[in-house]
């Protein structure tokens, strides 16, 4: 056997390995016709038809429409856009789209909106105007087969007891669930049931906000407790609370509030220790049902029973379409990040346990509780998160604030951005290098100073809209329609219909 050769393997000669180009087999052209049609089918019939198609789902997720757009799209397709709601009138010079043009809201397809701008600009009325057009089926105001849930994260950093101005949406016929801290219970109702314009024990309800057993996890717990992985030095009786909670995941059993502090009772704490986690413990008793539930067992007079908030057996974050969601954490005992932690979970169980229509969820006056602290950061994480599966989770996203400078990636991410008046040059300089129009069309210092001037115009309900992806330009004929691009529209808000069908305009 030659050096390198495998036994039992033949080699063939030179002569045999290198035979005339008429002796390689012909290719067998009817096996070639039957494999390459089968791959063909999973094709378009023509590049064109491609193209058709994708242009056709961009229409149908465009997260605005000029009424024109909609019109001359529907002519090849009426189904594309089954859901959608006047938002606002084109009152710009745009020169591809005419004068008093309807601007429309896409309810049909996950989108998200950053709305900004001075108090009494008209931004709270934008923020109104979009939950109605998902809500609430308004003959001349919208097209709304399947009304979406909705969901406002609402917070007072003052100590005030002020109800959200978005609760006067009960009078137009939207059922208004308000989840309030227990500590806060009693002033939060009043405020909701005596102050908000039309609201009565039909269209307006006030619960506890309580989280379920089943509904605390370990990060969950841990993170009402004001503990995180960047803790240093932790300290003694939380070692001995992580090692209970890590046994109980490790024997699977469920953990519940009781449960764990039975465990944490039998520990031999020093009294400055067991002083420190019994803090750590009582916000998490605050917003625990099981908790509240055993307040009340204690309760022996009846009289004092009547005093303590209500707690309901239901889960309060189950959601119904075409009902909102109010969840307002204003209370002097609960700071900005205590909020955040809660709202960031709130967040989680909703998109979670979402009708099947889909969801709207709005952070109203953002600025007061998006701030510098961890737990801030942590929430407005979470929201990019939620944007990014907004298609997966069916979920729209709004976030309305005073101050632009919250969150440059909200900017980033957002397909809407409506800017009302505001006169603060550094809000200016936040927004304009990630908004398109604004960056696209201020490359020199006048043009810079001439976009501030024009928001710092704006009248009462006008606006600014950036937003790349929607088709706003073209129609009918026009020609084709085409997105809005590195572009922008100056708009003015619609009117908000009243319980007298009389329209007006709230700021």
């Amino acid at each position: 056997m030659e050096d390198g050769q495998s036994p039992g393997v033949s080699h063939a000669t030179s002569h045999d390995s290198f035979k005339s180009t008429s002796e390689v087999p012909s290719l067998d052209i009817s096996h070639y016709e039957k494999e390459r049609k089968g791959y063909l089918q999973h094709f378009a019939a023509s590049t064109n038809d491609d193209g058709q198609k994708h242009g056709q789902q961009e229409l149908r997720n465009s997260p605005l429409l000029s009424l024109k757009v909609k019109c001359s799209a529907e002519e090849d397709d009426p189904s594309l856009f089954p859901q959608y709601g006047l938002l606002g009138m084109h009152i710009g010079t745009h020169d591809q789209i005419a004068s008093h043009e309807p601007i429309l809201m896409n309810t049909n397809a996950p989108t998200s909106t950053f709305l900004c701008g001075s108090q009494g600009a008209g931004k709270s009325h934008s923020l109104a105007c979009m939950l109605e057009n998902a809500l609430l089926p308004q003959e001349n105001i919208n097209t709304l087969i399947q009304p979406l849930a909705g969901v406002v994260f609402h917070y007072y950093n003052d100590g005030s007891s002020v109800a959200a101005e978005v609760a006067d949406l009960c009078a137009n016929g939207i059922k208004v669930r308000v989840l309030v801290s227990r500590s806060n219970y009693h002033a939060l109702r009043k405020a909701y049931m005596m102050s908000v314009p039309g609201a009565n024990a039909q269209n307006m309800t006030v619960h506890s906000f309580l989280l379920q057993d089943g509904q605390l996890t370990v990060q969950r717990m841990l993170q009402l407790m004001s503990f995180s992985d960047s803790n240093t030095g932790m300290p003694l009786y939380m070692d001995i609370l992580m090692q209970i909670l890590r046994d109980t995941a490790v024997k699977g059993t469920a953990l519940s509030l009781s449960t764990l502090e039975d465990q944490l009772a039998g520990q031999d704490f020093a009294p400055s220790q067991r002083n420190m986690l019994n803090m750590r413990l009582a916000l998490l008793r605050g917003f625990c049902a099981s908790s509240a539930k055993a307040t009340l067992a204690k309760t022996r007079m009846p009289a004092e029973r009547r005093l303590q908030p209500p707690v309901s057996d239901q889960d309060v974050f189950r959601l119904e379409p075409g009902t909102l969601t109010i969840i307002d954490l204003s209370d002097p005992f609960v700071d900005a990040s205590t909020v955040c932690v809660l709202f960031k979970i709130c967040l989680e169980l909703i998109t979670a346990q979402k009708p099947k229509s889909g969801l709207v969820v709005a952070l109203d006056e953002a600025h007061k509780y998006l701030n510098a602290s961890d737990a801030a950061a942590d929430f407005t994480e979470q929201i990019p998160t939620t944007i990014r599966m907004q298609r997966h989770n069916a979920t729209r996203v709004i976030v309305a604030t005073q101050e632009p400078t919250i969150s440059p990636l909200l900017l980033d991410l957002c397909s809407v951005t409506i800017v009302h008046r505001f006169s603060s040059p550094a809000w200016y300089a936040a927004i304009k290098g990630h908004l398109s129009g604004a960056s696209d069309m201020t490359t020199k210092q006048a043009d810079q100073h001439d976009m501030f001037q024009r928001i710092v115009g704006l009248g009462l309900g006008e606006s600014l809209v950036f937003s790349p992806a929607s088709y706003l330009c073209g129609g009918g004929e026009e020609g084709e329609e085409r997105k809005l691009g590195s572009g922008f529209i100056v708009t003015r808000t619609r009117r908000r219909r009243g319980r007298g069908g009389e329209t007006r305009f709230s700021v």
